[in-house]
């Protein structure tokens, strides 16, 4: 039996990860700081490791010698500049922690998830050749998924057996914070307006067996880009709006108008003390276009592409079980 030591299993991602891994017989060791939901409580193969990424000597210690696969899927994903150093910490330096982790307890692979966003925005559609350019971009959840990159690549110049994934905007079950959002904004009537932006979206539980697939296929020092729907987000909203039997906007909302609403409520912020639902980087990301190829996937992977009716349709069931619509 193999063992798996993932970080963030607790997360989106995370729980649709140890859902097959499970099914693979693959023994698991959940490092996280959250503890796993309920349903996921005393499940044979699943141990829960209660550690923080950002400190170093956790990181060791909860390692054991000579694990087979590191998944490591912890992150932030917030777009709202107050928490950048937060963000910073958990992204790079908690990378960092689990590089040096893996080297010194010689893990057999390394499979990092990345993001689309670490290629930056690009003027064509995105595909593993394209030269990144987040490293310096203002968008702090694009630069450090970048940077982590680099530290997983520094990683591999030391040994490390390691595969970088970078998913386009996942859509599923389990999703707690992400774009599910979307639905109880169109349902209780506050979504500010449909975004002009185009995006690539994947399924939720295709981007997690594509982490299996990359421990069993994946080329050492290879990035793989996990995509398969292109569509705008006008598309996507109109797609939660039929779900949900709701009305939504008929037309785009002008780029410009929420770039404004991004930096009043960012302003806002100040006086909340909480992350608004459209911030300056929000706004940027869904009034622009970033869509991504997913060639290479398919093909070294087995990756498989769903449509978006299908990943909005299986969030949609799974958000109305949990009582969440």
């Amino acid at each position: 039996m193999k063992t798996a030591f993932v970080t963030g299993g607790s997360g989106f991602l995370g729980l649709n990860l140890l859902e097959q891994l499970i099914e693979a017989n693959w023994k698991i060791l959940n490092f996280d700081l959250s503890p796993l939901p309920d349903s996921f409580v005393g499940r044979e193969k699943v141990d829960y490791i209660q550690g923080d990424i950002t400190d170093h000597a956790a990181c060791e210690q909860a390692m054991p010698e000579g694990v087979d696969g590191v998944f490591h899927l912890a992150g932030d994903i917030s777009h709202w500049s107050r928490g950048d150093e937060r963000q910073t910490r958990i992204n790079v330096d908690g990378t960092r922690n689990m590089v040096d982790a893996a080297i010194k307890k010689k893990a057999d692979r390394f499979i990092y998830t990345s993001s689309i966003a670490a290629y930056g925005f690009q003027r064509e559609q995105v595909t593993e050749e394209s030269v990144s350019t987040a490293e310096n971009f203002w968008l702090n959840y694009f630069r450090t998924k970048r940077l982590a990159e680099l530290e997983v690549r520094q990683g591999i110049k030391k040994g490390l057996d390691g595969v970088i994934l970078n998913p386009a905007n996942i859509i599923g079950p389990y999703d707690f914070s992400g774009w599910s959002r979307m639905f109880g904004m169109i349902e209780n009537g506050k979504l500010a307006g449909a975004p002009p932006g185009k995006a690539t979206f994947c399924h939720v539980q295709e981007v997690a067996r594509a982490q299996i697939m990359a421990y069993e296929k994946g080329r050492t020092g290879h990035n793989y880009l996990l995509g398969g729907a292109d569509a705008s987000w006008f598309e996507f909203v109109q797609e939660i709006g039929k779900l949900l039997n709701r009305k939504t906007p008929k037309k785009p909302t002008p780029g410009f108008l929420l770039k404004a609403l991004g930096r009043v409520s960012h302003w806002t912020s100040y006086l909340t003390g909480k992350e608004p639902d459209i911030t300056p980087e929000k706004a940027i990301l869904i009034s622009s276009e970033l869509l991504c190829s997913s060639e290479k996937a398919i093909k070294e992977l087995d990756f498989k592409t769903v449509t978006l009716q299908e990943m909005l349709s299986d969030c949609y069931q799974w958000m109305r079980k949990e009582g969440r619509i």
